[in-house]
């Protein structure tokens, strides 16, 4: 009886260097990328305040500042914004 030993070289995959500006930083409060439209939105002692997502209106963006309801599970929206740094400065009294 013969046997035969297969050898496979598995290579690391090689990951795509992420480049841009994945955080941005408004009136104390943090913008993360999280989400090709989508950014988490912390302030300054870490804590999530809420998310900004962008939406397609037309030929323009719209900048929809969300935050989790405390209630349940549900996002509620705060306003929409055509700017991104008054939708994360939006938050910085919550």
């Amino acid at each position: 009886m013969t046997s035969t030993q297969l050898t496979q070289t598995i290579s690391a995959p090689t990951l795509t260097p992420r480049t841009g500006p994945f955080t941005q930083r408004f009136a104390g409060l943090t913008a993360t990328q999280v989400h090709a439209a989508r950014w988490r939105v912390t302030g300054p002692d870490g804590g999530v305040r809420g998310y900004v997502e962008e939406h397609r209106r037309g030929t323009g963006v719209a900048y929809a500042a969300t935050r989790m309801s405390r209630a349940s599970t549900a996002f509620l929206a705060l306003d929409e914004f055509s700017d991104f740094a008054e939708a994360v400065t939006a938050f910085r009294y919550l």
